[in-house]
């Protein structure tokens, strides 16, 4: 278990539930489902929670050295956790409830805050993989070289004659072979770059993206967008998030129903009645 410090440092700490405080990022390995769980407290504002996925992402390609040995190196994914969340996102709600049932295992700890469950709870013990470097790859043996059969000759046989090329002249040098008037030109063809069709939904689609971003920008001038697994995009501020929201088929806008709790709901209703004039444009 390791605390994301001011700066992107992080420290392993003593494993337990109290560490996980609202102005923390706490990172818990566990080898047992192969999983990072990436926690953040209520009070974490965006650049803390940025710069605890880059180290978490970190930990999660390297692993971590505990004296000549490495934890970690086989995870396979990051299950980050905003406590905002919890209750309200179904995704971050059940991560939570599979990280707060292995913090309730009982467990033993070893050295370096390294901790392996006991037996009878439901878990595989962590398990500890030596750093040693890979074996160098085995050279591949040389390929027999193919001996092409002989053929005998025949009398019918004949060696072909040879092909004898125009021999080439500088151009400042006269010979038999300059020409008399100057060779024609030789006129290329320019064709048409091929054309790229776009559909008409997705032009719809990009355009009210961009709207309501332009509508948010208008009363937040630092925000960051991202574009989540299942199509939809998540606007957050320093603060925390402003809103989330997805483009379904026609073009039509829909935001989750935790939208906007954060903000003054007169900001919220400046951004939609600017989304709605921008739309009228289309």
């Amino acid at each position: 278990m390791f605390n994301v410090l001011e700066g992107g440092v992080i420290e392993p700490i003593k494993w337990g539930k109290t560490n996980f405080l609202p102005d923390t990022s706490i990172i818990t390995l566990d080898e047992t489902s192969e999983s990072l769980y990436l926690w953040h407290g209520a009070k974490q504002g965006l650049v803390a929670r940025r710069t605890a996925l880059r180290q978490a992402e970190s930990l999660k390609g390297h692993g971590y050295t505990v004296g000549k040995s490495i934890l970690g190196r086989d995870l396979k994914n990051i299950k980050e956790i905003d406590a905002r969340k919890i209750g309200k996102v179904p995704e971050d709600t059940k991560m939570n409830e599979d990280l707060q049932l292995i913090l309730e295992k009982t467990f033993t700890e070893l050295d370096n805050f390294v901790i392996t469950f006991q037996a009878g709870s439901d878990s595989k013990t962590l398990i500890l993989k030596k750093a040693t470097p890979a074996p160098p790859p085995t050279p591949a043996p040389p390929p027999t070289p193919a001996v092409a059969p002989k053929v005998p000759a025949t009398p019918a046989s004949r060696t072909p004659a040879p092909i004898v090329s125009k021999p080439i002249i500088p151009a400042n040098v006269a010979s038999e072979y300059d020409e008399p008037e100057p060779l024609p030109s030789i006129r290329t063809e320019s064709k048409p770059a091929p054309s790229i069709k776009v559909s008409t939904s997705d032009l719809l689609t990009d355009a009210k993206v961009a709207f309501v971003i332009c509508a948010v920008l208008e009363h937040f001038s630092d925000i960051w967008v991202s574009k989540k697994s299942d199509g939809s995009f998540a606007v957050e501020m320093m603060d925390g998030p402003i809103c989330q929201f997805s483009i379904k088929e026609g073009a039509k806008l829909n935001f989750t129903a935790n939208s906007f709790s954060n903000i003054n709901s007169k900001i919220k209703l400046a951004i939609q009645k600017k989304f709605v004039e921008l739309s009228k444009l289309l």
